[in-house]
């Protein structure tokens, strides 16, 4: 009974490891609120995929990527002068989303957290919070968990939100 009871206790403390990305409180839920405390929010294109993980999560033979260049096509905050930037999503390790949200010469609307790498810094996505949306250029919209209650908003109000 003591083995099995030892046992249990390993397996309980070991699993909670496991769920320690686990987003059990949806403290940030929308895009509109992670801008108001963000320092960078721009509008990009995704150029290339430059880095892959070593596995895929999904179990597919298709490479999974962990690093993209994106283009700044639009800034609306921040104080960010190149014109391309580094963005790392998750290696199976970390708390980020993986890149495979992304395609290659698409638009989205990103509010990433800066990863300091020597004389630089890129960027990436914290898994727990809405950090990027997808744009439709055509519409002026982007789409995805704006606000609680609104899955898509005009670039314009998304502006408005980034000067106040």
């Amino acid at each position: 009974m003591k083995q099995f009871i030892i046992i249990t206790l390993l397996i309980t403390s070991f699993s909670n490891e496991l769920k320690a990305c686990e987003c059990t409180r949806p403290w940030n839920d929308s895009f509109k609120k992670t801008i108001k405390t963000s320092n960078f929010v721009a509008l990009v294109k995704i150029i290339s995929f430059d880095s892959y993980v070593g596995h895929n999560p999904s179990g597919g033979s298709e490479k999974t990527p962990y690093s993209m260049t994106v283009e700044i096509i639009r800034k609306f905050k921040g104080k960010e002068q190149r014109k391309r930037v580094t963005i790392y999503g998750d290696d199976g390790m970390l708390c980020r989303p993986y890149l495979t949200a992304f395609e290659i010469n698409k638009y989205y609307l990103i509010s990433p957290n800066a990863l300091e790498k020597s004389s630089k810094t890129d960027y990436y996505f914290f898994l727990c919070r809405t950090e990027f949306l997808k744009v439709d250029l055509n519409k002026n919209k982007v789409f995805g968990r704006y606000s609680f209650f609104q899955n898509s908003a005009s670039i314009n109000s998304v502006e408005r939100v980034c000067r106040k």
